[in-house]
């Protein structure tokens, strides 16, 4: 698969079968997603990837925190990287994220946030998840090499004919992660991505996502 071809066949993978991807694929794609280009050389990111038992711990323990009362629950869900509320977002943004909302319903009927939460709730039934850490105190740049690393860690994935998500939901109990993973605390987990093969009957992975007209988006200035 050429370049070109990997990025329009990428798209998000909501569930997942239970097939599993090789840890030598694992190795291999995140050798390549380290050609990604770094500020100076730096290359800041270290990279956890669960699976097996491993995971599916993670995927106990995150169940258990999600159904927890709020007088309950140790560890309230938050990321290192803070969030932004959609209203504080540009109109535009605002924009894109309402055509977004509004197409879930549009593709999987009024079930479909839940069939969502769902699939959420069992972490898209991945059989792998890359989680992706900065050094406290990182740069901002940092942030743009950690998007780098992500982008080319997908794409690699997806030459492979291995499919991707890239979510929230898997780093919202940083706290969590860093017991059963052995994250050190002076490490900011920032991304979380899934890794898998497309479950092609699953509802969710029906929902699409429409990008911008070239034009609103595009300045050439000669």
């Amino acid at each position: 698969m050429d370049t070109e071809k990997a990025i329009s066949a990428r798209h998000s993978v909501r569930y997942f079968t239970d097939q599993i991807v090789s840890e030598q694929d694992l190795r291999e794609l995140v050798t390549a997603a380290q050609q990604a280009p770094s500020w100076v050389n730096s290359q800041p990111e270290h990279i956890y990837i669960a699976t097996g038992a491993t995971l599916e711990t993670v995927r106990q323990a995150q169940a258990k925190l999600d159904n927890a009362d709020s007088n309950d629950q140790l560890e309230p869900s938050h990321s290192d990287l803070p969030v932004t509320a959609r209203e504080k977002w540009s109109q535009e943004a605002q924009a894109n994220m309402s055509q977004w909302s509004a197409g879930i319903t549009t593709t999987l009927g009024q079930n479909g946030p839940h069939l969502m939460q769902q699939a959420a709730a069992k972490l898209y039934n991945a059989p792998a998840v890359v989680y992706l850490t900065l050094p406290s105190g990182y740069s901002s740049w940092s942030l743009y090499d950690l998007g780098a690393f992500g982008q080319t860690l997908i794409l690699a994935a997806q030459n492979r004919h291995i499919d991707s998500m890239t979510a929230y939901q898997f780093v919202k109990y940083p706290n969590m992660l860093r017991q059963n993973l052995a994250i050190p605390e002076n490490e900011q987990i920032i991304s979380g991505i899934a890794l898998g093969y497309a479950d092609k009957g699953a509802a969710v992975n029906r929902i699409t996502a429409q990008r911008e007209a070239l034009d609103q988006v595009l300045k050439i200035s000669n």
